[in-house]
Formats: C-alpha cells, structure tokens, sequence
C-alpha cells in the first residue's frame, strides 16, 4: 500500500520571531488554542482524501507546536488514528523552541510515540537571540542537557534535530560553524542539522491580486550581520565540517546521519502525497495542490481553500527543483533541459556530473534559481 504523509499547523508562539514567514501569532491564549485543536481534529476527521489511509509520517509544525499541551498532542494524534492507520515505522515530528524542551513533555511525547524533535535554535549569540525574539544561549545548552538526561533515561534513540540561520545580527563571520562545533562536540546525540540562510522574500500584496511586495527584516540588521557575499563561504565551510561529522547534506539545507532523515521531508520533495490540516497549512494529493486559509475566521468556516491542478509542466520544473535541491538531476529529467546550459554550469563549476547524475556544487548553491530558469 502507498503511504501518505501528514502536516499539521500549530500556529501559536510564545512570541513571533522577526525573521518568521509562516502562518503564526505571537501570543498564546488558552481558550484560542483549545478552539483550534478543537476544530482542527474535526477537520481530520471529517476529512476525505482519497485511497490510501497508511500514514509513513506525521509532522508538527509552526508556529511552535510545543506550545500544546499534552492533552492536546494526544487528541490531534487520536483523531489521526480514527481516520488512518499509522505505519509500523512511522516518523512523528514536532517542533519545538528551547523553552519548552522540559522532562515532563518529552516523557509525554516519547509516551505519545514522538520520535523525532526538531529544535529551533538558530544562533548562540545572546545579542542575536535577543534580537530575534528568543531567550539566550544559556536555555539553550539547559534544554539540551535534559534531552541528554531523557535519552540515557529511556535508552532508545529518538532523532534530534537543530536548527541554524546564517546571516542573524551580531553574529560574526564563522560564528554559526563555531556554535555548530560546539554543540556536536558536547552532544553526541545530535543527529540532524538544518542551516538556513536570511534572505528576502516576497508576499502577495493584501491590495492586489497581482503584485507581489518584498518583505525585509529590520533595516538595522543590514549592517549587523554579515553581508550576503559572504554567506556561500560560511554554508561551505559548515559543509566540510559537518561531512568531516558523518553527516551529508541530503538536501541543501539539511544534513543528517545515516538513516536519519525527515522523512517528511523526502516525501515532500519527492511529490509523494500530503495531507495538510490547520491554518495556512499546505498539501499535496494525486497532483493537486492546496492551501487552508491562513485567516482564522476564513479557516473556522472552512472558507478560502486554494486548490489547483499541478500540469505536467509545472510538475517537471517541481521536479528539477526538487532534484537540484536534493540527490540530483535524474538522467530522465536533464536530457530534457538546455544541454548547452548544462555544458556551460559544467564549467563554471555551477554544476558536476556524479554517478550518472547532475548535481549542484558548492558554488552553485547560492545560484540556484538563476541555475533552474537557464535551464528551462
């Protein structure tokens, strides 16, 4: 039987940190959470999304998911098991800030079949926390010491992940390969690493239906970071470092040990299918693509579902994507691209040939859209 694979949105943050994209709030109020989980396992079981009900993976994701209570963790799990049957091996993620990270709740989550803990520390520079809207490095390494504790407590592996952003203010050039060495060299049990990098984006514009507006972070964190021109360096050296660690990056931002990668993750990019509850959340099923409302009243009513249907087109530039981001360009996808384009990335050192495949080096990285449209 295909798996499918799930994605639930938790909202709700203690405080929402400048750099954040997402559908989130930053204020928790009791009878607000309890109205959306409420809603949100109606809406699981209720819900109709085809064939296979063989779940291989189930993540929580935000906002801060580790802002629901214990209860409310095992209600929405409850209500997934009403609807699908889960897999023998099946990977259950949460996201989680330093603070919530607690030997009461990770007693619960392992109890509640959590497996894997994904957690939010993007530097440890008190100044950069301090601006971003976190606590300080010393929660951190506190929130780290009870993982460690639970763990020896249990004496069973559960995948633990952290996250880094390169690029925060006040954070020095080589300061995130520094917090990074850190931590490996006194938690063994790290096992996955994502390192992001700060960068621009764009949103639909709330006045039109078709500009888009950039959205930037703070125009002081300009000149308290490093410059963008120095963030393919600092990805590099991380990269060398991290593989020196067992680690590869199976995809551009994401590194992992052997076997322990998100398989949420893979299933996303490899087209597999998504089911996506709560607000703002994305899913992705038999070629068709879809988007709850990130609009609580809109969401409530079950009003502003996007779906569209993925075209063969579409889908290929999805999949050369995907691959650049990940493995690789399959033989069967880059016979299809501007061979002379491919030829000359070649020798830009942009792209290499690898087992058959195309694959982005180092220096490719930070080029990778520009890469994709010569491409196509």
């Amino acid at each position: 039987m295909n798996k499918t694979y799930c994605y639930i949105h938790i909202p709700f943050c203690e405080s929402k940190c400048k750099y954040c994209r997402f559908s989130s709030i930053g204020s928790i109020q009791k009878l607000q959470i309890e109205k959306y989980v409420n809603h949100l396992c109606c809406e699981i079981e209720l819900s109709n999304f085809g064939n296979s009900n063989l779940l291989g993976s189930i993540y929580f994701g935000g906002g801060t998911p580790s802002t629901l209570n214990n209860k409310q963790i095992a209600d929405i799990l409850k209500s997934l098991k009403s609807k699908y049957t889960f897999d023998k091996n099946i990977e259950i993620s949460l996201e989680s800030t330093p603070q919530n990270i607690k030997m009461e709740n990770l007693l619960h989550w392992e109890n509640l079949g959590i497996n894997r803990i994904s957690i939010g520390i993007q530097s440890l520079n008190n100044k950069a926390l301090k601006e971003i809207g976190r606590k300080s490095k010393e929660e951190i390494i506190n929130s780290l010491n009870i993982i460690n504790t639970f763990l020896l407590k249990i004496n069973r592996e559960i995948v633990i992940s952290i996250d880094f952003i390169i690029g925060l203010p006040y954070v020095k050039k080589g300061g995130v390969l520094e917090d990074i060495k850190f931590i490996l060299n006194k938690y063994k049990f790290i096992n996955h690493i994502s390192v992001y990098m700060l960068e621009d984006y764009y949103e639909k514009s709330e006045d039109t239906n078709s500009s888009y507006e950039k959205i930037t972070y703070p125009n002081s964190w300009q000149n308290l970071g490093i410059s963008e021109k120095y963030y393919l360096g600092e990805y590099s050296e991380i990269k060398k470092y991290l593989e020196g660690k067992s680690f590869y990056a199976y995809e551009v931002s994401n590194f992992s040990k052997f076997n322990k990668e998100c398989k949420h993750n893979k299933a996303y990019w490899n087209h597999s299918n998504i089911l996506a509850y709560g607000l703002g959340a994305n899913g992705f099923i038999d070629n068709i693509r879809y988007k709850n409302s990130d609009k609580f009243q809109e969401y409530y009513k079950g009003e502003g579902i996007f779906k569209e249907k993925i075209s063969k087109n579409d889908l290929f530039l999805e999949k050369v994507m995907f691959q650049l981001r990940t493995s690789g360009l399959e033989k069967d996808i880059y016979s299809k691209l501007n061979q002379e384009k491919i030829k000359y990335f070649i020798q830009e050192k942009l792209l290499k040939k690898d087992s058959g495949k195309i694959i982005l080096t180092n220096k490719g990285i930070l080029l990778l859209d520009y890469i994709i449209r010569e491409l196509l």
